[in-house]
C-alpha cells in the first residue's frame, strides 16, 4: 500500500541532466496556465534526451525502448511566456528497465515531478531484453 504522505519537492541539485523547453501559447489552457498535456510533453522531451544520450538516436539503437509507466505530480502553476527546465536522473536500474526521476523547474521553483519506467526491448521480438553492459554503464553514470 502506498503512503498517503507526499514526497517533498526535489531540489535542482538532485539532477545532473537537463533539458530546456520554451513555453508556447498553444501550451496554455482556458485558465491561462500551462496545461497538463504540455507538462507531459516536457517530461517526454527530458526522457528522450537522457535515453538518447546513452543509446543514441532511435534509428541506430541496438535495442528498443518503450514507456511502461509514468506518474506525474503537479505542484504549482506555470504561465506563458516562460521556460521549463526539466531535470532528469536515473533513479533505478533493473535488468531490462530503468526508472527515470524528473522535475520541472520554472525560474528555480519546482512546479512538478514525475517518475517513469522504461523497458528495453529486443528489436526483432519486441519482448523485454536485458540491458547490454555498455548501456547499463551509461545509465549508471546518470543516476
Amino acid at each position: 500500500m502506498e503512503s498517503s504522505m507526499k514526497k517533498p519537492a526535489p531540489d535542482q541539485h538532485d539532477f545532473h541532466f537537463w533539458t530546456d523547453e520554451k513555453f508556447r501559447i498553444a501550451d496554455t489552457d482556458l485558465n491561462g496556465h500551462i496545461n497538463n498535456n504540455a507538462v507531459g510533453q516536457f517530461y517526454e522531451a527530458g526522457r528522450g534526451e537522457i535515453i538518447s544520450s546513452v543509446l543514441g538516436p532511435p534509428a541506430k539503437r541496438s535495442i528498443g525502448a518503450a514507456l511502461a509507466r509514468v506518474q506525474i505530480d503537479y505542484l504549482a502553476e506555470a504561465h506563458y511566456p516562460g521556460m521549463a527546465r526539466i531535470g532528469s536522473r536515473i533513479a533505478r536500474l533493473g535488468t531490462s528497465s530503468i526508472t527515470i526521476a524528473q522535475a520541472i523547474f520554472v525560474e528555480g521553483r519546482c512546479i512538478g515531478m514525475a517518475e517513469s519506467v522504461i523497458v528495453f526491448l529486443d528489436k526483432a521480438t519486441r519482448k523485454p531484453t536485458p540491458m547490454p553492459d555498455a548501456v547499463r554503464d551509461g545509465f549508471t553514470l546518470l543516476g
